[in-house]
């Protein structure tokens, strides 16, 4: 059998098969050009986040100073209830008046409350002296209580500091310790 003559019919299917598997190879290119794209940004966007993390990441230990040290390490908050609660007398306009607040301390490092504890007695009557000198009516003002919360502190941390280094300067410690209380608390604040 003889093959049958090509005729025009047959000669515009092969061209348009052609160009059909010619579309198909331009579809096939730009979608492995699409996906190599796609795999080129993905690469460059991990790349780019690994150098930001490693340039916004805290320096490894041995590196950087104390302070950064300290705050890539902050412990949780310990909270200390001073009891029993300080009461005091104020002589108002010939009127007895009377302030009862409950105070509680927040610091960080627990071997702080020992020291706390050995030092209560000095830290309490700091406290009573400078609750007694206020003036009652200058603490009845949310202004008046912060200055007393940051006088209070401040009276806290003087004394600790000054024990710290008393047992640094014994030669019991080998150094004073930078622990300190970070916030005075008023958990309860009644004035009458």
């Amino acid at each position: 059998m003889a093959a049958a003559p090509k005729t025009k019919n047959d000669t515009a299917n092969a061209a348009a098969n052609a160009d059909a598997a010619a579309d198909a190879k331009k579809k096939k290119k730009k979608l492995f050009l699409i996906i190599g794209l796609a795999v080129v940004l993905i690469a460059v966007s991990i790349g780019g986040t690994v150098v930001a993390l490693k340039i916004l990441s805290p320096a490894p230990a041995g590196e950087g100073t104390e302070a950064e040290h300290a705050k890539a390490t902050l412990m949780p908050a310990i909270y200390y209830e001073m009891t029993p609660n300080f009461t005091i007398n104020f002589n108002v306009n010939g009127r007895q008046r009377y302030l009862q607040a409950a105070i509680t301390l927040m610091y960080r490092d627990p071997l702080l409350e020992e020291l706390l504890k050995l030092h209560m007695p000095a830290i309490r009557n700091g406290l009573v002296m400078l609750l007694s000198a206020k003036n009652f009516d200058e603490l009845q003002t949310n202004e008046g209580k912060e200055a007393l919360r940051a006088e209070a502190l401040e009276i806290i941390r003087n004394q600790l500091q000054k024990e710290q280094e008393a047992l640094a300067a014994s030669g019991k410690s080998e150094e004073a310790s930078p622990a300190n209380v970070e916030q005075v608390l008023f958990t309860n604040f009644v004035m009458q």
